[in-house]
């Protein structure tokens, strides 16, 4: 019974070596960046052995394909800025993307007053499209989208604060 030409090609990729998995690595990081957990993920499950993984990974690593670090600040700059997420809401973006928790606190700091600038910009591009309910209404969708977005409660009660000053 002769195999067809996908499954024969991928017989021979599970059983392939560390040229193998570095190219499709390099193939994989030539779409987005990606963190080692990312890569780790996406050659095991392409079948790659554990010690093909770990020398792909230790390559891409020491040729500076692979830095979590910057990674994680680039995402956490793209989470802030282009999807306007909360502090919570970025660092759950920065875990789904695998990063580490260590490494998570480290891009962190404890100032809070960045968060309440992005909340704004959040409130006031969310508003143009609730404008037409009623002020309770709008109230409740409010606090629905900023906690999807991952602001503390503390951040939300202030712009439900804030918001409320503006409608009078």
């Amino acid at each position: 019974m002769p195999l067809n030409t996908d499954a024969a090609r991928e017989m021979s990729f599970s059983n392939s070596n560390k040229r193998d998995a570095v190219n499709y690595a390099y193939r994989l990081l030539s779409y987005r960046g990606r963190s080692e957990k990312e890569l780790t993920d996406k050659l095991r499950l392409k079948g790659f052995s554990e010690d093909i993984i770990k020398e792909a990974i230790s390559h891409l690593s020491e040729k500076g394909f692979i830095n979590d670090a910057e990674l994680a600040l680039s995402l956490k700059r793209i989470a802030e800025d282009a999807r306007l997420l909360g502090n919570r809401g970025v660092r759950v973006f920065l875990l789904r993307r695998g990063i580490s928790g260590e490494l998570i606190k480290d891009v962190f700091s404890e100032d809070n007053s960045d968060e309440i600038i992005r909340a704004e910009k959040a409130v006031n591009k969310k508003i143009k499209s609730i404008k037409n309910y009623s002020d309770e209404e709008i109230k409740k969708k409010m606090w629905r989208f900023l906690a999807r977005k991952g602001y503390s409660f503390d951040t939300i009660n202030k712009m439900l604060r804030q918001l409320k000053i503006k409608e009078e």
